[in-house]
């Protein structure tokens, strides 16, 4: 939401859909009556906090209206701002799963500004995979919807992906 009218309307969106549904999970996909994408917003919120992006003002407004941080009474892991490389990474995971609506990001992925996101998931899951990945590595994958299980079969390219 880019600007205050905008993140008003969400906010309205969002507490209208948690007093009529208090304990329903919303699924990334929700779309609201009017067309709005409430799933990927709520997704777009959670991200940025555990990625420290969101304001304080917003985590208030949105704790406020009781926004659901996580589905499954598990706090979202923060990640350190000390760790720029990592968040710089994931931070273009969250980017790749909001346009593709997946985070099944090619091994040969790379952003415009040059990240070579796809070769350093592709470590993460490897080292995961091992059982060489700590829990604080795997719980913001984990959020992002990246797992250590086999991929699906076909295209793995973005170029293939998006033909």
């Amino acid at each position: 939401m880019r600007d205050n009218r905008s993140t008003a309307s969400a906010l309205q969106l969002y507490r209208a859909f948690r007093q009529r549904h208090p304990r329903t999970a919303i699924p990334t996909d929700y779309v609201t009556e009017s067309g709005f994408r409430l799933g990927r917003w709520q997704d777009r919120q959670r991200v940025a906090r555990m990625l420290g992006t969101l304001p304080p003002q917003r985590i208030e407004q949105l704790d406020a209206i009781g926004f659901v941080w996580s589905d499954d009474d598990v706090p979202l892991p923060a990640v350190s701002r000390a760790d720029s490389k990592r968040r710089r990474m994931l931070t273009a995971i969250a980017a790749y799963r909001e346009e593709h609506g997946d985070a099944l990001v090619p091994a040969n992925y790379v952003t415009a500004d040059g990240e070579q996101v796809g070769q350093w998931l592709y470590r993460a899951v490897k080292k995961w995979r091992a059982d060489a990945l700590s829990d604080e590595e795997r719980a913001p994958l984990a959020a992002l919807g990246v797992s250590p299980g086999p991929r699906p079969r076909g295209p793995r390219t973005s170029a293939q992906r998006a033909g």
